[in-house]
Formats: C-alpha cells, sequence, structure tokens
C-alpha cells in the first residue's frame, strides 16, 4: 500500500508541478505578446482558470497526505492522549465523510454544465468540474488511509 500512495504521490507532485510552468508559461506568453504583439490568446484565460482548478483540487489530495491542512487543535492541549486521539479520529471520519458527500454531489454540477462550451476552447464546461469528484476521490483515498494507520496506532500513554 506504501509503494501505491508512493507513487500516486509522485504521480501528483508532477503533476501539479507541470501545471504551475505551464501556467507560468501561459501568462508570461500573454503579457509578452500582448504587449509586444498587440495580439493576446483568446484562450489563455479559459485554460488558465481550467488548469488552475484542476491543480487546487490535486494539491488537496496533497495536503491530506502531508497534514497540512489548517488546523486548530489548541483546545485538545489541555485533554488527555485518548481523548485527544478520539478527536482526531472523529475528525478524519467527519472530513472523509464530507469529501465523499461533495464528491459524489458534484456529479449535479456536472450534468448540469453537460453541452456549454467554453467562449475560446473547443470543450465544454464539464471538463473543469470533473475536478471535483477527481479531487474529492484522491483526498478520500488519503484520509481514509490516515484513518486506517491512526486506528491501527498503539494509544499514546
Amino acid at each position: 500500500m506504501n509503494a501505491l500512495f508512493a507513487g500516486l504521490d509522485r504521480l501528483i507532485t508532477g503533476l501539479l508541478g507541470l501545471s504551475l510552468l505551464a501556467l507560468v508559461g501561459i501568462g508570461g506568453a500573454q503579457i509578452v505578446l500582448r504587449v509586444a504583439l498587440s495580439y493576446p490568446l483568446p484562450w489563455a484565460t479559459e485554460f488558465s482558470v481550467v488548469l488552475m482548478i484542476w491543480a487546487t483540487m490535486l494539491a488537496g489530495y496533497v495536503g491530506v497526505r502531508r497534514n497540512s491542512h489548517l488546523s486548530a487543535d489548541f483546545l485538545g492541549l489541555s485533554m488527555s492522549a485518548g481523548v485527544r486521539r478520539g478527536l482526531r479520529l472523529f475528525s478524519l471520519a467527519l472530513s472523509l465523510a464530507f469529501v465523499l458527500t461533495y464528491g459524489w454531489q458534484s456529479r449535479l454540477v456536472i450534468d448540469a454544465m453537460e453541452g456549454i462550451p467554453f467562449t475560446s476552447l473547443p470543450l465544454t464546461q464539464p471538463l473543469l468540474y470533473w475536478s471535483l469528484p477527481a479531487g474529492a476521490a484522491l483526498m478520500a483515498l488519503a484520509l481514509a488511509d490516515q484513518l486506517w494507520r491512526e486506528r491501527r496506532a498503539a494509544p499514546e500513554a
């Protein structure tokens, strides 16, 4: 299982790096072409938005894997180790339920956008919104792994 996550981590991190390079390249080209040649790239803004949304959803997976999302744990500092562990388990379970719910419900948005084209891209809007269930599935996988590891870990003394 660790090999699966290690490979997935490398893949997602690589995709995020490529997304960043593409965003910088497209943004730079847009500026240079607009200023130097008075020729803006008509597709640059829409493509950049699609890429940014996908990168945001993929970065959610990385945040869960690295346990780097914002959290407020100062309330638990005065609690016993057992209560803190219970709160961590509850928090992970609640996060997993949320991610699964919004991932499942995002199909309604995808269906609603079916057939609606982008203004300058030869694609339809669902391409953008497929990032929601894709990101949710990745985050759910990472949260389920964290929950599994936390439940199996020996309770702190």
